[in-house]
């Protein structure tokens, strides 16, 4: 409401240090705990003190060598980092897919033995391999010229140039019905939500549909308003009033 932004939220780096911090403030507050309360005598506070500075000596370990056993928040963000970059680099690369590296639990109702076999019949054909990687050719092409505008400030030719995903989406949707199970994956992650801004605009517009006929809205056109609202979608009615059959006078 107050349009406060914080893009560091979008900072691999920072967001690892920010876990990096949850954890080691996590850790300070078990040795504080310990030396709260009545009874404790200088030796065990000084045993505590001495205790921690030897499980820092683990922490400098932990960090060094990238194996973050004592650090549980920020090994979970680095393992979803890790497993979301493969799930990534499987849209445009899925002929260099390793399976096994591959994390389809963000996609519910995936099977894996279909994908799996799936993506061993596309590695298998010469077209689709060939397809994917001229795909990539036109993405750095792409990306070049994107580059290259943004450095002279064309803001205005950058908009004419065709969007990655659409880009990308095109060489998916030419696959034929075999490889539905590795289309479905494509979709769920070409959709996922970027940011929150898709979000904000469904409650905004929730304000226009709340009318005093809102009692009479079923749950179907509660979603039909919804989607009308959000959708970039604009129908060519002339074509689709010509595909129907008119009411001729009698």
């Amino acid at each position: 409401m107050n349009n406060v932004k914080h893009p560091e939220l979008t900072n691999n780096d920072w967001l690892r240090k920010f876990y990096y911090l949850v954890d080691m403030t996590g850790h300070l507050n078990k040795l504080n705990v310990k030396k709260q309360g009545t009874g404790n005598t200088i030796l065990s506070l000084q045993q505590a003190v001495f205790a921690f500075e030897k499980k820092l000596e683990l922490f400098i370990t932990d960090i060094e060598t990238g194996r973050p056993l004592h650090f549980e928040t920020l090994k979970a963000i680095k393992d979803a980092f890790k497993e979301r970059t493969y799930l990534f680099k499987f849209i445009t690369h899925p002929h260099e897919c390793a399976v096994d590296e591959v994390d389809l639990s963000y996609i519910p109702g995936v099977s894996v033995r279909d994908f799996e076999l799936e993506v061993a019949d596309l590695k298998a054909s010469e077209i689709w391999v060939n397809k994917f990687k001229s795909m990539n050719d036109d993405l750095e092409k792409l990306a070049r010229q994107q580059a290259e505008l943004a450095s002279n400030h064309k803001w205005t030719e950058m908009k004419k140039l065709q969007p990655v995903d659409q880009l990308i989406v095109k060489v998916w949707n030419e696959l034929p019905v075999t490889y539905h199970t590795l289309q479905r994956v494509c979709t769920a992650v070409m959709t996922m939500f970027g940011s929150t801004y898709a979000c904000e605009q469904s409650f905004s517009h929730l304000k226009n549909i709340k009318t005093n006929l809102r009692s009479r809205l079923t749950d179907g056109s509660l979603n039909a308003c919804m989607k009308l609202n959000l959708t970039k979608y604009q129908p060519d009615y002339k074509a689709i009033s010509n595909t129907m059959q008119h009411q001729k006078t009698h």
